[in-house]
């Protein structure tokens, strides 16, 4: 029965098979976001939360534009 490596939390062998390697997964939906899996996670041994699960990455983050006078 596959578990992740991160919490080892049951995956089955098609969640390993999208987001894992070589038969390992370092990350599950007991203990990542969607996000950080397809963005790679539960392929990475380590798995680091960029954003604290509180808020967006810099990339993201909306900025308002300036009034112009």
């Amino acid at each position: 029965m596959p578990t992740c490596g991160n919490c080892d939390g049951y995956v089955t062998r098609d969640f390993v098979r999208v987001f894992g390697i070589d038969g390992t997964v370092y990350g599950c939906p007991n203990c990542s976001t969607y996000r950080e899996l397809c963005d790679g996670s539960g392929a990475n041994r380590a798995v680091e939360n960029q954003d604290e699960r509180s808020g967006l990455d810099d990339q993201f983050s909306q900025t308002v534009p300036e009034e112009i006078p």
